[in-house]
């Protein structure tokens, strides 16, 4: 595709080598193997992306790791990429792409307008992409393989600044969609960070009314259903803490209105459950509305894919 010459023999630093960067990693050194992949992170954790493939070298000094790279990704939990912003512009050559790939983008983006100047460029990156599961060792190359990444880049950058990310983008497979800052906070909200709360609260609620029944054994009958429905219970608080602090007017206003809409639904069970039976044809509407827009995206991403 056009623009590929431009980002060859380049040097990617990923800072943060868990689940995300880890894949990021392993999926650019499979798809892109000309690139120079350099991990930031713990020692350990270094030896193990280096040895699943995951970067080329590592170190644990910040500065030594974004020295000469042409991009910068920062994979953490959304208050250290707050931190490490102005923690990493000291050390970058001009001309640098940074970005990261944090689950919340009002603030990540009002710190980015105020660090970078117009001799750096940033786009805030989020791949919709992910799993209950965590670290370096649960790393996968396919991970973002035809899922939307969200582009929020900053008011002003380079020409150049969106082709080298939508090269990197193209090159893990995945989808790229832009999107405003508000709408991507407002969205997620909605779609991942409210429902991951739900399924915290759905487990917990089976758990202690098992252990209130004295039947532990009750725990083995989760079905598939259940089982699906709180699948992403088990992700480590430490990520989701800054998502809820940064996101949380979002998150409280949607909280606000699910609780309506679930005392509703219980007065029409008291009153008439035969009154459910429209919210059912309703969400059956927008859930079928919802695979085909999913399967359009795909679509027309493959038939953009096989031109290019």
């Amino acid at each position: 595709m056009d623009g590929e010459n431009d980002f060859k023999y380049r040097r990617i630093t990923i800072i943060g080598l868990g689940l995300i960067g880890g894949s990021l990693g392993q999926s650019l050194k499979l798809n892109s193997p000309h690139l120079e992949i350099v991990g930031v992170d713990k020692e350990s954790v270094i030896e193990k992306a280096i040895s699943c493939g995951a970067i080329d070298r590592g170190t644990t000094v910040l500065q030594k790791g974004v020295k000469d790279s042409d991009i910068i990704v920062i994979a953490t939990p959304v208050q250290v990429i707050l931190k490490m912003l102005s923690e990493i512009k000291p050390y970058l050559k001009k001309g640098c792409l940074i970005t990261d790939t944090g689950s919340t983008k009002t603030e990540i983006m009002k710190e980015a307008e105020k660090v970078f100047t117009d001799e750096f460029d940033f786009i805030g990156g989020h791949p919709i992409a992910g799993s209950e599961k965590e670290g370096i060792t649960s790393a996968n190359p396919d991970l973002f393989k035809n899922k939307p990444y969200l582009l929020i880049p900053k008011k002003r950058n380079s020409p150049s600044a969106k082709l080298k990310l939508s090269t990197l983008i193209n090159s893990i497979c995945a989808i790229e969609m832009d999107i405003g800052i508000k709408e991507h906070d407002e969205l997620l909200a909605l779609i991942s960070h409210l429902p991951h709360l739900i399924a915290v609260i759905m487990t917990n609620m089976f758990g202690s009314w098992s252990a209130e029944k004295n039947k532990e054994d009750y725990l083995k009958i989760g079905g598939n259903y259940f089982q699906e429905m709180t699948r992403v219970a088990t992700s480590p608080f430490s990520i989701w803490k800054d998502i809820f602090e940064t996101n949380s007017t979002n998150i409280t206003d949607f909280l606000l209105k699910l609780e309506k809409l679930l005392a509703a639904a219980r007065k029409k069970i008291t009153d008439n459950p035969d009154l459910l039976e429209e919210d059912f044809r309703t969400a059956k509407f927008f859930k079928e509305k919802m695979l085909e827009a999913k399967k359009d995206l795909l679509n027309n991403f493959l038939n953009r894919y096989r031109k290019e």
